[in-house]
């Protein structure tokens, strides 16, 4: 197997850019099968033409926003309201579970999966018969999707044709208990994915696991399979630094952005009024854009997420928990376990044994340090702490 990469489009060789200028914090939907060299200067033109009437464009990495997504000037403001106390998420997963087995008594999720196996397959040799097998020796490649245009979890580096990030760094641990750690790029093809596509994308087959700042939730849990959690995110909120907001109370009536088919618009569109007015864009980065243009004030997301954003733009702060109440936070509902997600296909033995051979990847990388390694790169310099593997508490 040949190239770095393989593209969303079904290629099976390298990503590459097919368009000069990408513009950064866009979909990935550019990337397309290259040919051996370039066919012509028209070929080019053909495709950056498409993107245009796609309205798509590309994703770079740790590159500046487009033009219309850079800082705007300070603007006068009243004094920040102060914050409210903080109350603690909880994290655990015990107490009675609903009939289906996916929740909990007090709607929250089971964080439980299948049991992590006690020792990995080495690689290269996957059970005979397994789905592993199938991937490994009928297919020779891992189907991925990957958001590309979230950092830190997942962005494309256009200097070095290779997709990074924390979540991309997850799946190609992955892909290398599947076919070793040497070119373990040539047997991975990644598929750009944006919030409101991933259910429908593995519904489709088109990918064996979806590793894209995925929310374990009930409702979730019934349509796919999940690991355990690979990362313990939570609720945040950005705002304008001098806009005077240090609560979810002064949004009250305002427009609060999120991305659409998050668990962050699910949330906020539960609120009792008075409430803020929700607005959702496809892409988490659209809502800044808005923030910026003074179309919203607030957004709300994921501490890793809205810390990729705040990145970007010095005129912002991301506020902690306390900004969203004792009441909000009550129950868990700032709580976003990300887990890796995979397709119920009807091959319930089948299907358990890949999420089993997942969750033993996950337990073996939290174990060697690998996980520490992918945070410290990717998520720490963002959140400014230290990171703890989410098995460490339960593991023997």
């Amino acid at each position: 197997m040949t190239g770095r990469q393989r593209a969303h489009t079904g290629g099976r060789a390298g990503l590459r850019p097919r368009c000069p200028a990408p513009r950064p914090w866009r979909s990935a939907s550019c990337l397309r099968r290259p040919a051996p060299r370039p066919r012509s200067v028209a070929a080019g033109l053909i495709c950056c033409l498409a993107l245009l009437v796609l309205g798509a464009g590309c994703s770079t990495a740790r590159s500046p926003l487009p033009i219309e997504a850079g800082p705007l000037p300070r603007l006068p403001a009243p004094a920040a309201t102060p914050p409210e106390s903080s109350a603690a998420t909880q994290t655990g997963g015990a107490g009675a579970t609903n009939p289906d087995g996916t929740c909990r008594q007090d709607g929250q999720p089971l964080r439980a999966s299948a049991p992590a196996l006690a020792s990995l397959p080495a690689p290269g040799q996957m059970p005979a018969g397994s789905r592993l097998s199938m991937i490994a020796k009928g297919r020779g490649y891992l189907r991925v999707g990957i958001a590309t245009d979230a950092p830190p979890a997942g962005l494309m580096n256009w200097r070095t044709l290779r997709l990074e990030g924390f979540d991309v760094g997850i799946a190609r641990a992955v892909a290398a208990a599947i076919f070793g750690a040497a070119d373990v790029d040539d047997h991975i093809q990644f598929h750009a994915v944006t919030t409101s596509e991933r259910e429908d994308l593995l519904r489709s087959n088109m990918v064996d696991m979806l590793v894209a700042t995925m929310t374990i939730t009930c409702e979730r849990k019934r349509q796919v399979r999940f690991s355990t959690p690979y990362y313990e995110s939570t609720l945040r909120l950005l705002v304008r630094q001098d806009a005077g907001i240090g609560s979810l109370p002064d949004l009250v009536g305002r427009p609060v952005c999120t991305s659409a088919g998050s668990t962050a618009s699910e949330k906020l569109a539960r609120l009792p009024a008075p409430a803020p007015r929700l607005v959702t864009r496809t892409r988490i980065a659209d809502c800044l854009v808005a923030l910026q243009y003074g179309a919203v004030d607030a957004i709300v997301g994921d501490d890793v997420l809205l810390a990729g954003l705040a990145a970007q733009d010095p005129y912002t702060t991301v506020l902690g928990p306390q900004a969203f109440g004792p009441a909000f936070a009550a129950g868990g509902q700032l709580d976003e376990p990300y887990g890796i997600a995979m397709p119920i296909t009807g091959d319930a033995a089948g299907d358990n044994g890949f999420v089993s051979f997942v969750n033993g990847v996950l337990r073996q990388i939290m174990l060697d340090g690998t996980w520490s390694q992918l945070y410290d790169e990717w998520l720490r310099p963002g959140l400014r702490m230290p990171g703890r593997p989410p098995l460490v508490g339960t593991l023997p």
